[in-house]
């Protein structure tokens, strides 16, 4: 996988915008059969269409991973997949993320991103990767980014008193955690202040009956990192930063 990723590296096109549209099915297909089986000679074919094709790291982040994803668990709703077979093939795409995400260096960089912001998956959350990717994104644009997993309330508030972050996202996508979620952000909100902006995204959003702002008081409800950026007046600090 790691081979895999690193070849899909060196075709980045240099964009830093949010890549969008349907997917190429046949492509597709491959990236589903390979998270799936871990046949290495998939790779071979998913690397061929991708050259014949000219796409970029960034189609492949932002369009292909989220929509493989999206099959994986439906296979694993329609019972096609169990709990470790599903969990299995979500980590080898997050490992993919994680290899190509070294590649954007806006942490790494000898200036420093002017715009902070932490990513975080709260506790008792299990689904990770659509945290990693709004975290590659982010880089993308220039931005900083703390990458939590699970952290604890704790924990989590005293890093945005510590730190200077200019906003905060948290990936929801539990219905069953809903109120602690509530809860976390009335933590954030009273022990940081009301100018410190809380977003969330996740799975979650999917669930039409469910007035997520008005139930947990987060400023934004989103899944779309440039949306959540905009609406804080931050976009502006993002592209002055790369």
């Amino acid at each position: 996988m790691e081979r895999f990723a690193l070849q899909v590296v060196t075709q980045i096109a240099g964009t830093t915008h949010i890549e969008s549209g349907a997917p190429d099915r046949e492509l597709l297909s491959l990236i589903v059969r390979y998270a799936r089986t871990g046949h290495d000679e998939l790779l071979d074919l998913i690397m061929a269409r991708i050259r014949r094709a000219r796409l970029p790291a960034e189609t492949i982040v932002d369009v292909y991973v989220p929509s493989a994803a999206r099959k994986i668990g439906n296979s694993w709703h329609e019972g096609e997949l169990d709990i470790l077979q599903t969990s299995v093939a979500i980590s080898r795409l997050q490992t993919m993320l994680r290899v190509i995400g070294r590649h954007w260096q806006a942490d790494a960089s000898s200036a420093g991103s002017q715009l902070r912001v932490v990513v975080a998956v709260p506790e008792k959350e299990q689904h990770t990767l659509g945290a990693v990717v709004v975290t590659h994104q982010l880089r993308r644009l220039g931005v900083s980014v703390s990458l939590q997993l699970q952290p604890s309330a704790t924990k989590l508030l005293m890093m945005l008193q510590d730190g200077q972050y200019d906003a905060i996202m948290l990936s929801i996508s539990n219905r069953c955690l809903l109120e602690d979620c509530r809860k976390l952000v009335k933590t954030i909100k009273r022990g940081v202040g009301i100018g410190l902006p809380v977003v969330i995204g996740g799975p979650l959003l999917r669930q039409d009956d469910l007035n997520l702002e008005q139930y947990t008081g987060a400023d934004l409800v989103t899944h779309d990192v440039t949306t959540a950026l905009t609406a804080f007046g931050l976009m502006d600090h993002a592209e002055a930063a790369q």
